[in-house]
């Protein structure tokens, strides 16, 4: 057989294509422990919790791939329930412990938008 026979080509498109079928229909099962219960809570707002599932995330996984991304969402968290000295500590504790990722970046944002928010005026409601 022929490496650049069209029977093979199609063999090897077909093969590829019901691989990725396959992915892309249990992609839903990944399940990454806390760090999801975490994602889960943050996105519908209940922020304590996610606090609480991404630091027992961080409790487990210390060097773990999430770890540095779970960080900064529970900054995210305690900047989301009006904690900014929390959000501070964690913002600069990853600029400090995690300098050349994107996520110190980030944090830097973060950290100027904190302190622009709090040099504002307080308004009356």
């Amino acid at each position: 057989m022929r490496l650049n026979s069209p029977l093979l080509t199609l063999s090897l498109v077909f093969l590829l294509a019901a691989s990725l079928s396959g992915c892309l229909r249990h992609q839903r099962n990944f399940y990454f422990g806390h760090y999801s219960d975490a994602e889960r809570y943050y996105a519908k707002g209940e922020y304590e919790k996610a606090i609480e599932k991404y630091q027992a995330y961080r409790d487990e996984n210390p060097e773990g791939n999430l770890a540095v991304i779970a960080h900064y969402y529970m900054a995210k968290s305690y900047q989301a329930l009006g904690k900014n000295s929390e959000a501070r500590a964690a913002y600069q504790e990853i600029k400090a412990k995690y300098p050349d990722m994107v996520w110190a970046n980030f944090s830097e944002t973060q950290l100027k938008d904190l302190t622009e928010s709090d040099s504002l005026p307080e308004t009356e409601s």
